[in-house]
């Protein structure tokens, strides 16, 4: 499972929400008012001597106090996805860095994405000659939240639908089929809400990050999503399945199949870079259509990391450079 990439986005697009979902008394310390500042740059030269991996996020935030005064908090959340013997001391070492940094006003919290119920670190203790460490950090663990589409419903927090999200990517571990259903179902779910456009897309970027599948699967689920779109009609993002790969499949010619699915992978991978980057300018647009058969399928894995254009525009020239060295 792909973790780092759709949690940093999750937070940065609403940390309010997330605060709001996971630590409710930190919520209330926050004038929600003034945008918050990510200070990520700032981590990078705090961070303990790790290396930040798939299952591990590092972020800090700098946030404005509700209590009038011109006072900032600044907010370090580290989201672990698997059972690290090592967490605790991790938290301890980050907190007493930005202490250092920034003085009392300095929160770290830890949010528990993992699939071990019997796995909550809260604390750091070290004892020697006298000497007493003893450190605790707010948790919140993403098995424990009951119900978060219901909170979603009762509440409006987005960012419970992404808790809801890893906690269906955790139940499916093993069974990419049941998995696949279960994304189905989230997003028949948020078409459902009534969502602004902008919002289901981004959500939807999240749930699919959350539950990748492999492709064969990401390519049943993207037939049975726009069967759906076809029959219900809700606020719709772009159909993810290209008509010519139907009518290719409905042929069933050899031949003609595969020129669609080619040119199906091609249309696909051109939809979900509209919706993730933005239109394609001409130059952009010739040169995704000009890959060759298993650079597209590169780049359809690839794009779930694009943010923007440049994103786009530097792995073009990349595999470019790459294909030029190999010829």
């Amino acid at each position: 499972m792909e973790f780092d990439p759709p949690w940093k986005l999750a937070l940065e697009w609403k940390l309010d929400e997330a605060i709001a979902l996971c630590f409710p008394a930190v919520h209330r310390l926050v004038d929600w008012r003034h945008r918050w500042e990510d200070l990520q740059t700032e981590l990078q030269k705090l961070a303990p001597e790790h290396s930040e991996g798939r299952h591990t996020v590092d972020k800090l935030f700098k946030v404005r106090l509700r209590t009038g005064e011109a006072r900032l908090l600044h907010v370090h959340l580290e989201i672990q996805a698997q059972p690290d013997k090592g967490f605790a001391l991790r938290m301890w070492v980050y907190h007493y860095r930005l202490y250092d940094r920034y003085g009392a006003e300095a929160l770290s919290l830890a949010i528990l994405a993992d699939a071990d119920a019997e796995w909550r670190p809260r604390a750091y203790h070290h004892e020697f000659a006298g000497c007493v460490q003893h450190f605790e950090f707010p948790v919140f663990k993403v098995l424990d939240c009951g119900d978060p589409e219901g909170i979603f419903e009762r509440t409006g927090n987005r960012f419970a639908l992404v808790v809801a999200a890893q906690q269906a990517a955790l139940r499916t571990r093993g069974d990419a089929a049941a998995r696949g259903r279960e994304r189905l179902r989230l997003v028949k779910y948020l078409y459902r809400k009534g969502l602004e456009k902008e919002e289901v897309v981004r959500l939807f970027r999240l749930m699919a990050w959350l539950t990748r599948l492999p492709k064969d699967l990401e390519l049943k689920f993207s037939r049975e999503l726009a069967q759906y779109e076809r029959a219900e009609k809700p606020m719709t993002i772009e159909t993810l399945l290209s008509p010519i790969e139907l009518i290719a499949r409905q042929e069933g010619r050899q031949e003609g199949w595969q020129k669609g699915r080619v040119e199906a992978d091609q249309q696909l991978v051109l939809r979900q870079l509209r919706r993730g980057v933005g239109e394609l300018t001409p130059t952009l647009l010739a040169q995704v259509q000009a890959l060759p058969v298993e650079l597209i399928e590169q780049l359809g894995e690839d794009l779930l990391s694009f943010s923007a254009r440049a994103d786009l525009e530097t792995w073009l020239a990349s595999h470019a450079l790459a294909g030029a060295a190999t010829s």
